[in-house]
């Protein structure tokens, strides 16, 4: 009897040989990408398992590819373990595509929700180190993109995110502030504080993030104590510092730490004062919220 070969017969000897070509050495990304719409799952994953790492948008290109094979095969522990590699290397990841699985869509979003606030903290506190080394050309980027991480609608309206995204702030206006001081000193023994905030009586900014409106403080009584150096070598210096205040519900301040020293004497002084500040509590949707700010200032005489 002679055997007919119909279209779907060739179909399947073709992605046989296809996956038979691209197991037997090393595949590439888009050998994979041809195996997935395929539907040969385990194949695929064969394949990204030999690619070539190559650049970060590579590496994110197989991370996806691998966690939609392993939805596709069912085994959704896995595929959350890849999409939770996937958003820690590119934490603004999104899904795109018209037919992109929605389970897929749904892992992405619960690993943004659940790591984003701890990306963010490890960023934070590296720009912070660079900006203590005086990298300040890293720690402006690594500020930024903290920024950009806190605006993020997966968590956006939470106090921690406006926690980061007005202490980045600071760090920003501080690296602004100290090179200014250069060009424009501030009043023999004085100390002028620099804040992003908009004064009391003006109109707070409001930022809205998926129908989450947020107003940050808005400072009432911020007096910094007058500097008297207490010796002529310091009096001679230049400095630019920055004290962190927690703000509580009510507008007062909770807590303060010096976040850039500056006169031990002056910064003692300062951490008194802040007891005596008040503010416009920064508010979510209308409510009383505890947050945390940055107060930038510059001391000189001369």
């Amino acid at each position: 009897m002679r055997m007919v070969r119909t279209p779907i017969v060739f179909a399947v000897m073709a992605l046989g040989l296809l996956g038979a070509r691209v197991t037997a050495a090393e595949g590439t990304l888009d050998d994979a990408k041809k195996l997935y719409a395929a539907a040969s799952f385990e194949s695929a994953l064969v394949v990204l398992d030999e690619v070539n790492r190559g650049d970060d948008a590579t590496q994110r290109d197989v991370l996806e590819y691998r966690a939609l094979c392993l939805i596709a095969l069912g085994r959704v522990g896995e595929a959350q373990a890849t999409v939770d590699a996937l958003v820690a290397k590119s934490p603004a990841f999104l899904p795109t595509g018209d037919d992109i699985s929605p389970r897929f869509v749904a892992l992405v979003n619960d690993a943004r929700t659940r790591l984003l606030p701890d990306i963010t903290k490890r960023l934070f506190n590296a720009a912070r180190d660079q900006f203590r080394a005086r990298n300040n050309s890293v720690a402006r980027e690594q500020f930024e993109q903290v920024l950009r991480l806190a605006d993020d609608e997966a968590w956006a309206g939470s106090s921690e995110a406006v926690d980061f995204r007005t202490l980045a702030s600071g760090f920003l206006e501080l690296m602004d502030a100290s090179v200014k001081s250069n060009d424009s000193p501030p009043p023999v023994g004085t100390a002028v504080a620099a804040t992003t905030e908009p004064s009391a009586g003006s109109a707070p900014a409001v930022l809205t993030h998926q129908r989450t409106e947020l107003q940050p403080p808005v400072q009432i009584e911020q007096v910094l104590p007058k500097w008297r150096p207490t010796d002529a070598v310091t009096a001679q210096r230049r400095f630019t510092g920055a004290v962190r205040v927690r703000i509580g519900k009510d507008g007062r301040v909770v807590s303060a730490a010096m976040e850039v020293a500056t006169d031990p004497e002056y910064d003692k002084q300062l951490l008194e004062a802040t007891r005596s500040w008040r503010y416009m509590p920064a508010r979510r949707n209308g409510e009383p919220i505890e947050v945390e700010k940055l107060v930038t200032f510059s001391l000189r005489m001369y």
